[in-house]
């Protein structure tokens, strides 16, 4: 999500202080859920998340640290990193405990494809339906999601998580973001059983629920 970079306000050339790690982005935003879900599941005392309203007086510091003003933007320390899937692996790399990318290569792999298909697609049509949900096209819009929901049901199996996998991952992060958003996209769930299973422990999640208050 980017935030028009033109404003008649006029910034300082250097950012303020920043002790820790700091996530900058926008309510409404479902790459930054999906980061905040992560930030969430690690559990770090000093992280902070700055709010960043579209349309709204930039945030002094976020012009500095990303001048495109894209978010979510993350800055711990002198990294500045941004989109949303650079953020979450970062985030499990820097703070392991607890770990949400499995050792093993081969599922590391799956998660990683699982992911490329949320950011490209799922996840950028949820976002066009919030960002216009008047649009002449927003109807048809909803109607390719939900089909694309409807067939995602494979990936849930009747145990463990996202692709049947025992711990809790990046992928149930980034799920979790897309089913907490179908009522605002105006969306039932699907009508199987194991994903409306999965959805119910998904966001029945500590961190998932942090990240909606």
């Amino acid at each position: 999500m980017a935030i028009p970079a033109k404003s008649k306000y006029v910034m300082d050339s250097r950012p303020g202080a920043r002790a820790g790690l700091t996530l900058y982005c926008a309510p409404d935003d479902l790459s930054g859920r999906w980061a905040r879900i992560v930030l969430a599941e690690k559990d770090i005392d000093h992280a902070r998340i700055e709010w960043v309203r579209p349309g709204g007086r930039p945030h002094p510091d976020l012009i500095v640290l990303n001048p495109s003003l894209s978010l979510p933007t993350l800055a711990d320390r002198d990294a500045v990193m941004y989109p949303a899937g650079i953020i979450v692996e970062y985030l499990d790399e820097r703070y392991p405990h607890p770990r949400l990318l499995p050792p093993d290569p081969a599922t590391r792999a799956l998660i990683r494809m699982m992911l490329a298909r949320l950011e490209r697609e799922l996840l950028p049509l949820a976002q066009s339906i919030l960002a216009a949900p008047k649009s002449p096209d927003v109807k048809a819009a909803r109607k390719q999601l939900g089909e694309n929901l409807a067939a995602s049901g494979r990936f849930f199996p009747q145990r463990g998580w996202c692709l049947g996998l025992t711990d809790f991952s990046l992928a149930d992060c980034a799920w979790a973001a897309l089913l907490s958003a179908l009522p605002a996209l105006q969306l039932k769930p699907p009508e199987d059983p194991a994903l409306l299973r999965y959805a119910q422990r998904v966001l029945a999640r500590p961190s998932v629920q942090s990240s909606l208050r």
